[in-house]
C-alpha cells in the first residue's frame, strides 16, 4: 500500500501585477497553509517526501506546511512540470516516484482534482484552495497506479469545521 496526499496551493494574491507563475500567497493563504499543517500534524500522518509545482504559491504552501511538520528542506522537491500540469503528466510523475510509502504533491487545479477523481472515483469533485486529500493507493509500486486504485483515508481543506 502507499498513500498520496495531494495538497491544493493556498489562496493567492490576484491583486499583485505578476506573471501568474510568480503569484505570491495572499494574507488569508499564509494563514491557512500553516493551519492546515498542523491539521496534518495532529492526524500524525505526516509524508516522507514533499514534491511541489515550482510556482510561488506552491512553493510557499509547501515550506509552511514543511514547517509545522518539521520536515527539512531536502525533503521537499520542487518540479516546474507540477504547474498547469494535466493527468497525464501527474500520473508520469507518480509513476517515477521514489519508493517511500507516503508522499505528497502540493500543485494546482484543475490537475490536482482530476488525478484525485482518476485514482479513487470518491474523490471530491473539487479540490479548494489548501485542501489535503490522502489518498490510500493498493499497490506495492508507484508505477502500477491505475484508474479507481485508491480510497480516501482523510479529506480536510480550511473552511471545514475542525
Amino acid at each position: 500500500m502507499k498513500r498520496l496526499t495531494l495538497i491544493r496551493h493556498a489562496k493567492s494574491d490576484w491583486s499583485a501585477a505578476q506573471p501568474d507563475f510568480d503569484r505570491p500567497l495572499n494574507e488569508r493563504g499564509k494563514k491557512t497553509a500553516p493551519m492546515m499543517g498542523k491539521r496534518i500534524l495532529k492526524r500524525g500522518d505526516i509524508p516522507d517526501l514533499l514534491i511541489s509545482s515550482s510556482a510561488k504559491r506552491a512553493r510557499k504552501t509547501a515550506c509552511f506546511i514543511a514547517q509545522e511538520l518539521a520536515i527539512p528542506k531536502d525533503r521537499i522537491i520542487y518540479q516546474t512540470i507540477i504547474y498547469e500540469a494535466k493527468i497525464r503528466t501527474l500520473l508520469t510523475l507518480i509513476d517515477e516516484l521514489p519508493e517511500l510509502e507516503h508522499i505528497a504533491l502540493i500543485g494546482h487545479n484543475p490537475g490536482l482534482t482530476e488525478l484525485a477523481e482518476w485514482l479513487c472515483p470518491d474523490s471530491p469533485d473539487w479540490l479548494p484552495t489548501c485542501a489535503v486529500l490522502t489518498l490510500e493507493l493498493d499497490i506495492e509500486r508507484w508505477e502500477q497506479n491505475h484508474q479507481g486504485c485508491a480510497r480516501v483515508l482523510n479529506y480536510d481543506f480550511p473552511k471545514k469545521s475542525a
